[in-house]
């Protein structure tokens, strides 16, 4: 939505001050996520009241409990912005990916719950009674909740964080199974009750989905995967600007979240002196980080024509 783009990105402006860091992307993320819901708890919990709705009451309740997962980002920053130290050489970035594996499994729990209750639902449909202001008061809810998501999608995808985007999920689920509650309640006007549980079975259905896919990709990543694409033809481009190189091979990425540790092995013509190869590794390694912005990248230096396989089999 257009709309969402330009004022993410008016926020964004204003509380970095047109100076981004992971970090303050991260932490304004989840404050965003931490404020708005509790925002949005009082807001329902007030509504119900004054109309006497418990539905709204304990929905208020579940807004309020959305904030475990805004704090498990928050932490999963903080945490993974720490510096290296003796234990963690290449720093502590790996912990978001650890904070998207816990917001992934408590979508499976808001998954499993809404399942449970909307084949109840589908089962032993409740008569429902027709609210035009209910209906208001949830319909502003799930575009609220929507903006959420959206903004932390847009966050998320400018930093490439996976929490950004797991905890995005966890308002978009909100803010469809509100938005199903709605419609149900529309429905129940003309004495259809089912419709509300079998919307929110779909919706559990999709939360499913998504959850499996986060557990993938952060237990991947925490394993190691190929790095992308993108980034091998950067570190391929880079390279070439070197004076000296013939050819580059056997290039290892290996991503920390934070930090990025990268080797390669470069070829050189064999009648180079050691200092001039040297110089050249020196070079790659340069041009490499600045283009990568990897915490450490080291070059070896290969014969050219020749793999550190036949290397090793010739001596």
């Amino acid at each position: 939505m257009k709309i969402f783009d330009l004022f993410n990105a008016w926020l964004l402006k204003i509380f970095t001050k047109g100076k981004e860091t992971r970090k303050q992307i991260g932490y304004l993320e989840a404050w965003v996520s931490i404020i708005g819901n509790v925002a949005l708890a009082f807001f329902k919990f007030v509504a119900g009241i004054f109309l006497n709705s418990l539905s709204l009451i304990a929905d208020a309740w579940h807004s309020l409990s959305d904030v475990l997962t805004s704090v498990i980002v928050l932490v999963g920053f903080k945490v993974g912005e720490k510096p290296p130290d003796k234990e963690h050489p290449f720093g502590h970035g790996r912990f978001e990916l650890l904070a998207t594996f816990l917001i992934a499994l408590l979508l499976g729990i808001v998954a499993y719950d809404l399942g449970k209750s909307a084949i109840f639902r589908i089962i032993k449909p409740e008569h429902v009674e027709f609210n035009l202001i209910i209906l208001i008061v949830l319909i502003l809810s799930a575009l609220f909740k929507e903006w959420m998501a959206h903004f932390s999608i847009f966050l998320g995808r400018r930093i490439n964080s996976s929490s950004l985007i797991a905890d995005a999920w966890h308002h978009r689920s909100d803010a469809i199974a509100t938005l199903f509650v709605a419609v149900g309640l529309i429905f129940s006007k003309f004495g259809i009750y089912r419709v509300d549980g079998i919307l929110a079975l779909g919706v559990a259905l999709l939360i499913v989905w998504v959850a499996v896919q986060l557990l993938i990709s952060s237990s991947n990543s925490l394993i190691g995967v190929a790095p992308d694409p993108n980034l091998i033809n950067k570190i391929h481009d880079a390279a070439f600007t070197v004076p000296g190189v013939t050819n580059i091979h056997e290039i290892y990425v290996h991503d920390y979240v934070t930090n990025k540790i990268i080797s390669l092995h470069v070829e050189v013509k064999d009648d180079l002196t050691v200092k001039e190869a040297h110089n050249i590794a020196n070079s790659v390694e340069e041009v490499v980080q600045k283009a990568t912005g990897a915490y450490n990248v080291t070059v070896h230096i290969d014969p050219l024509g020749r793999t550190r396989k036949e290397e090793e089999n010739k001596s």
